[in-house]
């Protein structure tokens, strides 16, 4: 009881002793916990002989199993209900509760009569019993005005397909990002498979929902001022329609607007060229000068262009290229925060492109824009990195270093290379959860190469910004972890995820 009480004070009440609004999500939280409460008690005490407040109880095994069992078996159905917020959940456990109501004023009832009837001693083999059940009846009914307080939470008949509002086309959005500027990830919310929710700030929370997870990715778009709004209005709509949000590869404005009590997890490091002044010169630079020196040995040209504008031949080739690369995956090319060629189709994204002399394509990069206020571009990201097998050896310093010269000269501040997914070094004080993301990374390397991009990025001597993955608590953990599996690769089936696993296993 005074575990019971504290938690209602602790969850009704803050430092200051005024009541606090509860979420959503802690309403559901506690209307499972306390039917799961209540579904214990009557199996302890259907197990046990107690000895409590309520007086002495006898081993109710034989003449209360049928009634302990089906409440049992209810409730385990209607707590995972209850923990999405579905309404037949909620109306099931209205049910449950009058029953177990109706049962305790029976032993009200009973227990008078026996004491009428009876002498003191006859009647105290059961009074105990009676008690506790008549006491389990007060505990129902204080649920079911719980539940009846709550029912708002309640309300969501099945799962949800989105999260509702207007409708908002990747035009508009495309438009919102030139009007009021964007992150070195927003290009990326423009892309297929990405729902976006309206706020009413004139903002808008670009996201997918991919088992039972609302994923916003990147920070919302709109103007600055109103980005408190559209965090503010995204976790609601996501904890009303029974979904868990959470934000991915956001950076610290999104983390600075979150509710008391949300974490933050660093999962990966935007790598940052600043190319104001940039001449490459000195000792940190000798890689990429090289790959300059050695390109021009070799006969090879470098080609900033876009997709749409490559002759059939030359798109031939990419396609070939990026064919072979994912051909020795054993997965299908990630999504979500890493490009194709189907994205590389965007009029707005840029191709650099290294030619041999033989006119073969040996190495493609594209680049996405990053919009400042009033249409400005002000730097470019790198997505799609691919190279031909036998090709010109340093193509990527190559590349990379001539895209930052052309870039320069058209005058852009910054180039980002992206962060490579599950390569933050983390220090030691991050936590477990950190510490398992980074076992899942040297797990993947094998697969994927994450940590050794990471590294081949430092040739560029970038500056680093942390990107996070920002949830509710650790319980979300699961179910995110999920999600982001589904949402990098949505076209995988379960015959690949099992032979990449084995292969894991086997290195």
């Amino acid at each position: 009881m005074e575990h019971a009480l504290a938690i209602l004070l602790v969850l009704s009440v803050d430092r200051s002793l005024r009541v606090q609004r509860t979420t959503v999500h802690e309403q559901r939280m506690l209307a499972v916990s306390i039917v799961v409460a209540l579904g214990v008690v009557q199996l302890i005490v259907m197990l046990i002989p107690t000895n409590g407040p309520f007086g002495e109880t006898d081993l109710w095994l034989e003449t209360a199993l049928p009634d302990v069992l089906f409440d049992t078996a209810v409730i385990l159905v209607i707590a995972a209900g209850l923990w999405r917020g579905r309404r037949w959940a909620w109306i099931i456990a209205i049910i449950l509760a009058a029953i177990n109501i109706i049962i305790g004023l029976l032993a009200v009832l009973v227990r008078v009569a026996v004491v009428l009837s009876i002498e003191e001693d006859a009647a105290g083999s059961v009074q105990g019993d009676l008690d506790v059940t008549a006491s389990a009846g007060v505990l129902w009914l204080a649920y079911l005005i719980f539940l009846i307080v709550t029912r708002a939470a309640f309300r969501v008949w099945r799962r949800a397909r989105s999260l509702g509002g207007t409708p908002v086309s990747v035009d508009e959005v495309k438009q919102i990002i030139k009007k009021d500027g964007g992150g070195t990830l927003s290009w990326m919310t423009t892309w297929d498979n990405m729902e976006y929710l309206r706020t009413s700030s004139g903002g808008i929370v670009p996201f997918q929902l991919r088992s039972g997870a609302a994923i916003a990715l990147a920070d919302p778009l709109g103007p600055p001022e109103g980005h408190a709004d559209s965090v503010r209005e995204f976790i609601a709509a996501a904890e009303e329609h029974a979904v868990t949000p959470c934000f991915f590869s956001a950076s610290a404005r999104t983390r600075e607007h979150l509710p008391e009590g949300w974490q933050a997890l660093t999962v990966a490091d935007d790598t940052i060229i600043d190319l104001a002044g940039l001449t490459f010169q000195g000792k940190a630079w000798a890689r990429v000068r090289q790959s300059f020196s050695r390109a021009e040995r070799e006969g090879m040209t470098f080609r900033l262009t876009r997709l749409a504008e490559v002759s059939w031949g030359t798109r031939q080739q990419l396609k070939a290229i990026s064919e072979s690369w994912v051909g020795d995956k054993g997965l299908p090319e990630m999504r979500f925060t890493l490009g194709t060629l189907h994205e590389a189709e965007d009029p707005e994204v840029r191709l650099a492109l290294a030619i041999s002399p033989e006119g073969d394509v040996d190495g493609l990069l594209s680049w996405l824009p990053v919009y400042g206020a009033g249409g400005r571009i002000d730097g470019w990201t790198l997505d799609l990195m691919r190279r031909r097998d036998g090709g010109f050896g340093a193509v990527m310093e190559f590349l990379i270093g001539s895209s930052a010269k052309a870039f320069s000269e058209e005058g852009a501040e910054i180039l980002s290379l992206s962060g490579a997914p599950l390569a933050h070094e983390s220090p030691v004080d991050e936590g477990g959860i950190a510490s398992l993301l980074s076992r899942m990374g040297g797990m993947l390397e094998p697969v994927y190469g994450f940590r050794s991009l990471h590294q081949f990025k430092k040739k560029f001597n970038p500056r680093y910004e942390p990107i996070y993955l920002l949830y509710r608590d650790e319980g979300d953990l699961a179910r995110i972890g999920g999600g982001l599996t589904r949402a990098f690769l949505p076209d995988a089936t379960l015959r690949q995820f099992t032979a990449a696993g084995v292969d894991l296993i086997r290195s």
